[in-house]
């Protein structure tokens, strides 16, 4: 059975993009709407350029810390001064910009009754994993979520993958498909025998050529 996984961050969300002239901040009114310094925000909680993995978030992500916390650490320097929780929800929904063209393309697969798994790979946070399951809605069309903060290894580490081969025991010659943004991320994923395509727009889903049958008679 051929088993899909796809990336959020720049596949199944148009937000964040590892193409910089293809994103979407969700926090580009974050100074006007909440009064946080949003530069300073950046900084000190995902990091500058070159530090990214020793961030706060990169810590969430890797599950080593709570959200909450973290940010509750953070915000009152940046000018923040109500529940951390409340700033998750602004911050979540901001983020939630669904790609309809690819979310068109896995509710046909899943409504044509073809013999295929839907998964999500991702590197999450527990909170933002839970949100993205439960309140948008990806428990209705996905088998199952993959998450780094659950599986205890960012995607950048092969440890990820194989984490995911051995729980759905994928053998050697399965290969399943994935797409991502992140070309270093699709490097590391072939590394574990996945059939990983670099994600820029839905045509890389709908012309893969283990996928082309599904919209056949289209």
């Amino acid at each position: 059975m051929t088993k899909i996984f796809f990336d959020v961050d720049g596949v199944l969300i148009d937000g964040w993009h590892a193409d910089p002239s293809r994103r979407k901040p969700w926090d580009a009114t974050i100074e006007a709407d909440l009064g946080v310094d949003r530069a300073a925000f950046g900084n000190l909680f995902f990091g500058r350029a070159g530090g990214r993995s020793n961030s706060l978030m990169a810590e969430c992500i890797s599950g080593k810390r709570d959200l909450a916390e973290a940010l509750a650490e953070v915000l009152p320097e940046v000018g923040y001064h109500g529940d951390a929780k409340d700033f998750m929800r602004y911050w979540f929904e901001k983020d939630s910009n669904l790609n309809s063209e690819v979310f068109d393309l896995i509710g046909g697969i899943r409504s044509s009754g073809s013999v295929v798994e839907l998964y999500v790979a991702t590197g999450q946070e527990h909170h933002r994993a839970r949100f993205l399951w439960n309140e948008l809605g990806f428990s209705k069309l996905f088998d199952r979520m993959f998450y780094s903060a659950e599986i205890r290894y960012p995607k950048k580490d092969i440890r990820f993958f194989e984490a995911i081969n051995s729980r759905l025991s994928i053998g050697a010659g399965e290969c399943p498909i994935f797409f991502d943004d992140q070309p270093e991320i699709v490097a590391v994923a072939r590394q574990a025998g996945w059939d990983a395509i670099p994600f820029a727009s839905a045509s890389d889903v709908r012309q893969h050529p283990r996928l082309r049958h599904l919209w056949a008679s289209e």
